[in-house]
């Protein structure tokens, strides 16, 4: 079941991303004291064996942090069908300014030659895709502050209506869960992931959707909770 999951997120991240199946597409994190780390999931939809290449790069947006990027591995093969995992480490150094900091992730998708190929010489350097992915940290003691207008939630004939926009008025941007929850936060239902830059503000109608199960659509008529996360850390629980 989870790598169904896992395979439905990749198919949807592709879409965004230049075709290539990778996910999480953010860092996010605090680099400052022991820096922070970020693993990040590919997966060959393809029927061909790929090679992942990976780079960084100096992004042209805000403070550097190309040279305080550590990742593991250089070079990824997998097989159709196959998943595996770049680690990329961030530490900023000791006394860094304030702020937010960034680079680009480079990942070039090629195909694998094989010996045979080699041999023949009937394969020539092609290059699949050539993502670049924007990436970013913080240093210092930077928040997110997420505020909601005129929140109103409608649970009818099995759809999710959602009224009111909410806004990141924080020094930092972040991604966030969303989740309808009941009381005691032990059953939960995911509404979606999102993204926030600095001032960005949101139309909670992006949320709306139909629950096509019914045992769900049941459960999710007592939930009474809004809850965000950052970092599966819940940041803020609104009573509905």
């Amino acid at each position: 079941m989870k790598k169904n999951i896992f395979i439905i997120l990749m198919l949807l991240f592709s879409k965004v991303y230049s075709y290539v199946n990778i996910h999480p597409v953010n860092f996010d994190k605090n680099i400052g004291g022991s820096g922070e780390i970020e693993e990040y999931y590919l997966y060959n939809g393809t029927n061909t064996s790929i090679k992942y290449i990976f780079s960084v790069e100096k992004s042209k947006k805000g403070k550097d942090m190309t040279s305080w990027v550590e990742y593991y591995p250089k070079t990824l093969n997998l097989k159709p069908g196959q998943e595996g995992v770049l680690k990329v480490f961030i530490k900023a150094p000791k006394g860094s300014e304030s702020g937010e900091y960034t680079t680009v992730l480079g990942i070039k998708e090629m195909p694998v030659v094989t010996e045979k190929e080699i041999k023949n010489k009937s394969s020539t350097l092609k290059i699949l895709t050539n993502l670049k992915m924007e990436i970013v940290g913080y240093v210092g003691d930077l928040k997110t502050n997420l505020t909601l207008k005129n929140l109103v939630i409608k649970k009818e004939n099995k759809k999710l209506e959602f009224f009111g926009k909410i806004k990141n008025t924080g020094n930092r941007r972040g991604t966030f869960s969303f989740y309808l929850s009941d009381s005691k936060n032990k059953n939960s239902f995911l509404l979606g992931n999102k993204r926030f830059l600095i001032n960005e503000e949101l139309d909670l109608k992006e949320f709306n959707q139909e629950i096509k199960d019914d045992i769900i659509f049941k459960n999710i008529k007592n939930y009474n909770t809004l809850l965000i996360k950052e970092n599966e850390v819940t940041i803020m629980k609104i009573k509905i």
